[in-house]
């Protein structure tokens, strides 16, 4: 029982990884998607956006569908979408159908993070923190992979290859969940109420909306890192070494995530915001030499923070059937708010990339007023935090 439950688990994170390369693929392939289609940094940024706008819309949605048929099957419906869509963006004869693949790529993301989640619960739940940071680790290896390794794919094969071979790659991950969980939790009868005070909890608005700005930051900065590189004058495959590095950093960062599950969540994470804006605006008048560090601390304490918001979830929630929702309304308040901000990072890039990297690294500190209310929240009290 133990090692089934082992290679499910180890399947859930294995299609976490393909599922993270879909979301940062695309980070080598700006240039090129520039070059070809004739159009500007803030334009292609669009792309960015509209992936997001996908996944934000439809998190909530994927969060009641797998109350009805399952976590199973929602998160697997989400991987296949993410796949084939994946493989059309491959394949798009303009930036048009490039846009509303990568709109589609979204909804198949959203249909699989927090039911995936979700699944992780059913399959161990005894483990879920650790498994949570080990989720988020994951993502962040996907991540990295999706520039680091896809920025020489593109140099060699071009963009269409790197989204193809995603696509493709995804699916497989895909048919090997589908093929070793058997597990599956049946729920009794959703109730439409509960479902309606999830979503209005004002304890998931306010989590949500205290770590808008690093989870904003953690998408933004390592998708335009690679731009900036080739700005600065950096050689491509060191400036997507540094953009991947984000990400990778984070790798130990959802590790050692479990390590401040017991601590007061609240004033973990603005202490943690406050030093990420920092560090983000830095970067504006930082010399080469300091990007290895700022990047590394960076990656490492983002994934630390957004590790412990979907922790506080999966721990107050009393009743496992209804977590998708309350993370699901997590991610749509932040990927729906968020995505607006590689658009304007992208805009304000025409008047230098520092204005961008200063925006950014204030708008990660400027939504930390959200958690005022909740300075003494802890991870594992029952008392009601509002």
């Amino acid at each position: 029982m133990i090692a089934s439950r082992a290679v499910g688990s180890s399947s859930v994170l294995i299609s976490r990884f393909f599922y993270s390369v879909s979301w940062f693929n695309i980070s080598p392939a700006l240039i090129p998607l520039e070059q070809e289609f004739h159009l500007t940094l803030g334009e292609v940024g669009i792309a960015l956006t509209m992936f997001l706008v996908g996944a934000g819309i439809f998190q909530v949605p994927a969060g009641i569908l797998a109350t009805r048929i399952g976590a199973k099957r929602t998160a697997l419906l989400g991987l296949y979408m993410m796949a084939l869509f994946a493989i059309l963006s491959g394949v798009s004869a303009n930036f048009s159908e490039v846009i509303a693949s990568r709109f589609m790529t979204g909804v198949g993301a959203a249909l699989y993070f927090s039911t995936a989640i979700v699944l992780l619960r059913e399959i161990y739940p005894e483990r879920v923190h650790t498994l949570i940071g080990y989720y988020n680790a994951s993502y962040n290896l996907g991540a990295s992979a999706g520039i680091i390794i896809m920025t020489p794919v593109v140099a060699l094969f071009g963009w269409r290859f790197d989204f193809i071979l995603t696509g493709v790659l995804t699916a497989a991950a895909a048919i090997f969940m589908q093929a070793v969980i058997r597990h599956r939790v049946k729920y009794g009868t959703i109730s439409i109420a509960k479902i309606r005070s999830r979503v209005t909890d004002r304890r998931v608005w306010i989590i949500a909306l205290g770590v808008l700005g690093v989870w904003s930051m953690n998408y933004t900065l390592p998708e335009y890192f690679k731009s900036f590189g080739a700005y600065v004058g950096l050689p491509s495959f060191t400036s997507g070494v540094l953009g991947g590095l984000i990400p990778l950093a984070g790798v130990v960062g959802g590790i050692l995530a479990s390590i401040f599950v017991r601590l007061r969540p609240i004033r973990i994470l603005t202490m943690i915001g406050i030093l990420l804006g920092i560090l983000v605006s830095s970067i504006a008048i930082s010399p080469t030499v300091l990007y290895w560090p700022i990047l590394s601390v960076t990656g490492l304490f983002a994934t630390v923070a957004i590790s412990l918001e979907y922790s506080v979830i999966a721990n107050y929630e009393s009743e496992p059937e209804y977590i998708a929702v309350s993370i699901g309304l997590i991610n749509s308040i932040q990927i729906g708010l968020g995505s607006l901000v590689p658009l304007i990072f992208g805009y304000l890039t025409h008047y230098g990339f520092s204005y961008a990297w200063f925006f950014l690294g204030i708008f990660c500190i400027a939504t930390l007023i959200f958690f005022i209310p909740f300075r003494t929240l802890k991870i594992g009290s029952d008392q009601n935090p509002a």
